[in-house]
């Protein structure tokens, strides 16, 4: 693992042509960043929860192979990482981060400029750290700082006792796979998305369903990951339907989706007669920030109700909520079996992302 003090041109040194990333994704996400990784990178060494903070993996991998990572659907953002040391907590650790930073070798644009992330308790900002950081490259380089458009953008985190520096290589998330034409109000994060069409393994030939699609995330994605599917989205409100066709087409995909306006809590008004779903993946209404609460109860026994009848032994229903234990004793009820439940942040929000089967 790429340590305290460690420094990734030194690992580097050691065998040549070997690199040092680290990726961002959604906290929970990170087995799923390095399934992904293994089927498309030599994977040389990983570290699931990098410096100790979920929500980073860093890979070890050929150099060649760095470009390769651009294309992963599972994260966020692409940092080369230089150098990772030990700070003080205290405002000494100012001190030591302008030190540390003076010390590393860059490779830098005419402009430049820092970002920070910082997790934990200490006696100075993230702006402290952008503060001290930039001008430790200043004094060395002589370099302009730009915060608007600069050539290179230099991450500096603060992990509790570690300082993490490394280059920034994407510009804008991975996460943006198109130019959205409708943004729906509780709009999934496609990473998120990516994870649960991994998590109920969508195959070639299975048919998928999201019952409460809204701008059609799940189904855009599930389109352009596996063309050989058969997706289909059902939502409430016709607006987002329309929508959802909107931005299937921004995605290239509007002639492999069907979007159908119906009520998840009546598939068998809204889905074909003798339509059986392999895989349905839906983000549940939460009933926070619309402060209907009171109604998830009945909406979520009444859709897994009538999505029974459209399931068969081998069917997964995977879905993504914030009632965790409502939801679990639904499906008990309802002839459901969990197969699996992890705990992700989606928007802000501790969530989990339930796996379901026909008991």
């Amino acid at each position: 693992m790429l340590g305290a003090g460690v420094d990734a041109g030194s690992v580097g040194m050691l065998r040549e042509g070997i690199s040092w990333i680290m990726v961002t994704t959604v906290p929970g996400l990170e087995d799923i960043v390095l399934m992904e990784a293994r089927e498309r990178l030599d994977v040389l060494e990983a570290d699931l929860r990098f410096c100790n903070v979920s929500g980073r993996v860093s890979l070890k991998i050929p150099e060649s192979h760095v470009n390769r990572v651009f294309a992963f659907r599972s994260i966020e953002h692409i940092i080369r990482l230089i150098k990772v040391f030990d700070v003080e907590r205290d405002k000494s650790g100012l001190s030591q981060i302008y030190s540390g930073v003076y010390g590393c070798d860059f490779p830098l644009g005419s402009t430049f400029r820092v970002t920070c992330e910082r997790v934990g308790e200490h006696d100075f900002t993230s702006i402290d750290v952008q503060r001290v950081a930039g001008q430790a490259i200043v004094d060395k380089y002589g370099r302009k700082v730009d915060l608007k458009n600069p050539e290179t953008i230099v991450r500096v985190d603060v992990a509790y006792n570690k300082c993490i520096v490394g280059i920034q290589m994407t510009r804008t998330s991975l996460r943006i796979r198109y130019p959205r034409a409708f943004q729906h109000h509780s709009a999934l994060n496609p990473v998120i998305a990516y994870a649960m069409l991994r998590i109920a393994d969508v195959k070639p030939g299975d048919r998928v369903l999201d019952a409460f699609c809204g701008g059609g995330t799940i189904v855009i994605e599930a389109a352009q990951i596996c063309r050989e599917i058969e997706p289909i989205g059902v939502d409430i409100s016709p607006k987002s339907i329309e929508g959802a066709w909107r931005n299937a087409e921004a995605a290239g995909v509007k002639d492999k989706v069907r979007f159908i306006v119906g009520d998840s809590r009546r598939l068998e008004r809204a889905l074909p007669a003798g339509w059986m779903v392999d895989k349905v993946i839906s983000n549940l209404p939460f009933g926070i920030r619309s402060g209907r609460l009171e109604i998830i109860p009945k909406m979520y026994a009444e859709f897994l109700s009538s999505l029974k009848r459209f399931l068969h032994d081998n069917s997964r229903v995977c879905l993504l909520t914030v009632h965790r234990e409502l939801l679990e004793s639904l499906g008990a009820n309802l002839g459901y079996e969990v197969l699996e439940s992890r705990q992700i942040m989606h928007g802000g929000l501790r969530s989990w992302i339930i796996l379901l089967k026909p008991a």
